[in-house]
């Protein structure tokens, strides 16, 4: 009896811990999906906001967002974020610091195309990026 107690128990934490951690990371999104991904930091309330389109104007699905920033005192505190868009090219970066020591850029890349957006959280904490790809 108590071994088919202690099975059930462990049977339900693998359970538990299956779905808190498949719910915590964000997965590759179905290409129906409206929602925005969001990548969250958690090191201050600063947030970065996209729109990657192509030379059409068209959204670029899954081009990838990413950022290394260095903040807190002497700079000992390192946060490294990447997100990839949605079908309409949406993506939100949430939890960036107020204050960072040197400069930061948002590098955008979608296939073998690439872009740099600079991040000044002092200039502006709260940012809305349209970033084109591609010729124009």
């Amino acid at each position: 009896m108590r071994k088919y107690r202690g099975f059930c128990l462990a049977g339900l934490l693998v359970a538990s811990i299956s779905v808190v951690s498949s719910s915590s990371f964000a997965g590759p999104q179905a290409p129906n999906s409206a929602d925005v991904p969001v990548a969250k930091g958690g090191a201050g309330s600063c947030t970065a906001d996209f729109v990657v389109t192509d030379s059409s104007g068209k959204g670029v699905y899954d081009a990838k967002i990413g950022i290394q920033i260095k903040y807190g005192f002497m700079g000992l505190h390192k946060l490294d974020l990447t997100v990839g868009t949605n079908y309409e090219g949406k993506a939100r970066i949430e939890g960036l610091p107020e204050q960072i020591r040197g400069l930061a850029e948002f590098k955008v890349r979608h296939g073998d195309q690439s872009k740099i957006v600079p991040y000044d959280p002092q200039e502006n904490c709260h940012p809305r990026h349209e970033v084109i790809l591609g010729d124009k």
